[in-house]
């Protein structure tokens, strides 16, 4: 005879079993991004005639992979905190304030001054000048009459 202990577990188990085959199964896989992604970024450096300053110049490509088109005002690349970065905030927004179409890629592109008196050649090169980017977006949802007739 069966001990009823043994089959209580046994059919615990074998639910347990089955709850987490039938949740895993259901559950889903990567979902894709919609929307303005970060696909490419390019960057290069030369130095100045006098090596005191180095000049990185940036391309960065973005690709709307979404089913609508997407309005943009401005996109930013936010410099690093590196006290040897010359270039100011400013000079690096880009405006852009028009649509990048549904399937179709924007590019920005400009350049970051590095001052590099006292530093090796290694230390410029370790310099990750770029930390993030903004990209502002406004766009009338929807206008509604007001007041309501």
């Amino acid at each position: 005879m069966i001990d009823k202990s043994f089959l209580h577990g046994t059919l615990l188990l074998f639910l347990g079993v089955l709850i987490g085959l039938s949740v895993s199964s259901l559950s889903c896989g990567p979902v894709p991004v919609e929307g303005l992604i970060f696909v490419d970024g390019l960057m290069s450096a030369h130095s100045d005639n006098n090596g005191s300053t180095n000049v990185y110049t940036y391309n960065l490509t973005f690709y709307n992979s979404g089913d609508e088109n997407i309005y943009v005002n401005t996109i930013e690349p936010v410099l690093s905190s590196d006290t040897r970065i010359i270039s100011t905030q400013q000079s690096l927004i880009r405006e852009i304030n028009g649509y990048v179409p549904a399937g179709s890629i924007i590019s920005i592109e400009g350049s970051i001054i590095i001052n590099s008196e006292n530093s090796t050649k290694e230390e410029i090169m370790d310099i990750e000048p770029i930390k993030c980017i903004n990209i502002t977006s406004t766009e009338i949802i929807h206008c509604f009459n007001y007041p309501p007739e």
